[in-house]
């Protein structure tokens, strides 16, 4: 009767089984497939070194009488097999029940999975996932400098453009008008209405103000104004006709609306062209002082108060917001698709100039690298033990005998080395033993 247990290797026992819980693949079929051949024909190996020692022992005790130089091989034999069993014994014995008998502390990882995982996974926690640990990793990998390397192919910013394009289009495409109604209607607009809106509206004029920003509008404004009143001389006949009285007669209305007109183009003009008229510095006056009154708690702020929350409060605001994002969208989403356009372009652009940085400045990366440590050593620091339960919890997950059988698969070939080492060193032992037991006295 042979005492290896089964040459099969641990894909033919899950083919055996019937419906169990599938475990997850750390490799591909074809790296199974390697690892099963070699664990056979290295339990080959071992059972037939066994089955060596047998058969010698067998004949030396059949046809000598075990003197002299057959003593040394009888008693190499058999202690090689005692040796190979024992050994078998103890591998089989880490995966399963050997020869089937239920024999107490065998069958050791099935039995015990769930507690190896959890030590497993302790170990790896205390050891490994420990903030000086991994920040000094991090530190020594140069991540900014080979992120730079990488960066700076053209294909690789060809993908990182793609994958963002990609990204965006996933987001607009799941986020519908429906929600951005009710977000505008439930949310941001009663959060408007019960903010104080005339302080903002105040500090934004007086901004405005102080950076000379409004001037432009100003120039467009009595700019066009002049350039209409060119070309339009009658409003102003109109005008003078209307207000002056019946008996008047008409070569003074036209005196009149020749002088007014003359005087107001070229007051338009003045203001037009004297960044300092007075026009302007009483604008800018009555600006700061809007700007006051609206930061301050006066009546004209509660008015604004009152006008800006009835504004917030029409219907269409709402429809406003929603053609402004179907118009973002329609934007976003012609960038996304137009892969020579411009928005492309400068995205590669600053991605080669970011990947040039950090490839050429060695403070930036330092920098950046130190950053990346620092952050990573605090998130292990205070998450280590949640992330290592990743493997107790996964290892929970497994069935025992499947689990077993995979362990063996990865380490089983190396663990046979165990009882092929027992073979040898057990004939050795014998053989030292026998000379022993000749040279003592009585021997």
């Amino acid at each position: 009767m042979s005492i290896e247990p089964s040459a099969a290797g641990p894909q033919e026992h899950r083919a055996a089984r019937d419906e169990r819980p599938a475990l997850a693949r750390a490799g591909s079929e074809a790296e199974d497939r390697a690892r099963a051949d070699a664990l056979r024909r290295m339990r080959v190996l071992a059972t037939s070194l066994l089955a060596l020692a047998a058969v010698v022992f067998l004949l030396v005790h059949l046809l000598t009488d075990m003197t002299g130089v057959w003593g040394f091989v009888a008693r190499a034999s058999e202690a090689a097999m005692i040796g190979a069993i024992a050994d078998w014994f103890a591998v089989t014995a880490l995966f399963r029940h050997p020869l089937g008998l239920p024999i107490p502390h065998t069958a050791i990882i099935p039995r015990k999975k769930d507690t190896l995982g959890t030590s497993l996974s302790h170990f790896v926690a205390v050891n490994f996932l420990q903030s000086s640990t991994v920040s000094a990793k991090i530190r020594s990998a140069e991540l900014t400098r080979r992120a730079g390397d990488w960066l700076i192919e053209p294909r690789n910013q060809d993908i990182v453009v793609k994958r963002a394009g990609q990204g965006l289009e996933y987001v607009l495409a799941r986020v519908d008008d429906t929600a951005i109604a009710d977000l505008t209607r439930n949310v941001l607009v009663p959060k408007l209405v019960s903010t104080r809106k005339s302080r903002a509206l105040g500090m934004l004029i007086r901004e405005i103000v102080d950076e000379g920003a409004h001037h432009h509008l100003v120039d467009l404004v009595v700019g066009e104004a002049h350039a209409w009143l060119s070309q339009n001389p009658q409003v102003i006949d109109d005008i003078v006709q209307q207000k002056s009285p019946d008996w008047a007669p008409r070569f003074v209305n036209d005196v009149v609306a020749n002088r007014l007109r003359r005087e107001v183009l070229e007051w338009t003009a003045d203001v037009r062209d004297d960044r300092f008229h007075r026009a302007r510095q009483a604008l800018d006056a009555w600006l700061v002082e809007l700007s006051t009154d609206l930061r301050g708690s006066t009546a004209l702020s509660a008015r604004a108060e009152q006008v800006l929350d009835g504004l917030l409060q029409e219907d269409g605001v709402v429809d406003a917001v929603l053609e402004i994002w179907s118009s973002l969208k329609r934007l976003l989403r012609a960038a996304v698709l137009e892969d020579d356009g411009p928005v492309h372009a400068r995205v590669r652009a600053l991605l080669t100039e970011a990947a040039t940085r950090m490839r050429t400045d060695r403070t930036f990366a330092q920098d950046m690298d130190e950053r990346i440590a620092t952050v990573a050593g605090d998130l292990v620091e205070s998450f280590g033990p949640e992330i290592a339960s990743v493997i107790s919890d996964t290892i929970a997950q497994w069935d025992a005998e499947e689990a077993s059988d995979r362990i063996e698969l990865y380490v089983g070939k190396d663990l046979q080395y165990i009882r092929i080492n027992g073979t040898v060193i057990g004939a050795l032992v014998g053989l030292a033993i026998h000379a022993l037991t000749l040279v003592l006295p009585g021997g």
